[in-house]
Formats: structure tokens, sequence, C-alpha cells
């Protein structure tokens, strides 16, 4: 008896495996949104990364004792951050391709070292201001990365569609002539919300 358990143990966990190697692991995610500005008025609120804690859902009110580093030029390719912290986890973003009236690439490490997502954001000029689409995609982990392919996608896509709906508010609240403020909080090396 106890035989044929330890049997269909082993069974039922090689399926398991199995089935993980083969169900999808990669996550594609876009959401995008009207704000009734030109893309060179939000374009700074992407390209430099210190701002993001302004607009971007994964803020110090999601996770206090996230640590930020930033490293590289302020902003446009080049500019890095990197974060640590309990709920937020780790990794780093570097910015690759940046213009003001195209729009911001993004390549990700999250919980590692490697590259292993990638988000771009892309602006068309649009009756009523810019439309600001937000793409987010990568890889997730062997085995377990498929079974949860589908829940990562709908919190990122919730994610995404609050953070620009934010970025509108930030962006259209700015007095004419538009001009971008300083990042809330210190613009140095280190942030420690």
């Amino acid at each position: 008896m106890l035989r044929k358990i330890a049997i269909g143990v082993v069974a039922s966990a090689g399926l398991f495996v199995a089935i993980g190697l083969v169900l999808p692991r990669r996550w594609h995610v876009e959401r995008a949104i009207l704000i009734d500005a030109p893309s060179a008025t939000i374009h700074p609120f992407i390209a430099d990364l210190h701002h993001w804690q302004d607009w971007a859902e994964w803020t110090k009110e999601l996770d206090p004792q996230v640590r930020h580093s930033f490293g590289g030029p302020s902003d446009g390719v080049g500019a890095t951050k990197s974060w640590f912290g309990p709920k937020s986890g780790h990794g780093r973003m570097e910015i690759v391709s940046a213009d003001p009236g195209s729009g911001v690439e993004i390549d990700q490490a999250i919980e590692g070292e490697k590259i292993n997502a990638h988000a771009s954001f892309t602006y068309t000029a649009q009756t009523g201001g810019t439309r600001v689409s937000w793409a987010d995609e990568g890889t997730l982990p062997l085995v377990l990365g498929g079974y949860f392919k589908g829940s990562v996608e709908s919190r990122l896509g919730e994610q995404l569609q609050h953070s620009l709906e934010t970025l509108k508010r930030k962006v259209e609240a700015l007095p004419p002539p538009s001009r971008v403020p300083p990042p809330e909080g210190d613009a140095g090396t280190v942030t420690a919300p």
C-alpha cells in the first residue's frame, strides 16, 4: 500500500513538472491612455527614473522599506535604477532608448542579474493629446512560471493601468506652459523612502 502511494506521489510530481516545462512562460501586457499634453511634456516623467516614484504603482507606499539607487546619467539612455525591498523584491532597470517624440525602451533584470524583461513606452500624437502605450514582457522561471503566467499578466495589467492613470493626473495638473517639477524626495544617488 505504501509503495503504491509513493509511486502515485512520484508520478504526480513528475506530471506536475512535465506540464510546467511545456506551459508558456512568456508574459506580455500592454495598456494605454490618452494624456492631454504633448509627448515632450510627458517624456521627462518616464525618461528620468527619479520621477517614477511620483506616478508608478511601485512606490514607497506599497513597500515602505524599499531602497532605490540610481546610476548613469540623470535621464535618458544609460540611466539606471535598482531596487530592493521585502515586498518589491529586487531588480534593476536601464533605459536603452529614449526619444521625446516616440518613446522609451527599458531593459529589466527582475529577481536576478540577467535581463529577463523589457518595457516600452510609445507616444502617438492624437486629437486631444498624446496616446501613451506601455508594454511589458518577459519570461517567468521554468516549471512554476507557466502556472503563474495568467495571474502575473492580470496583476501587472492592473498595475500598469493604475500607473498610467496617475501619470495622466500628474502631467495634466502641470500649469501651462508645462514644466516638469523636480521629483519628490532627494534625487541623489541613493534614495531610502
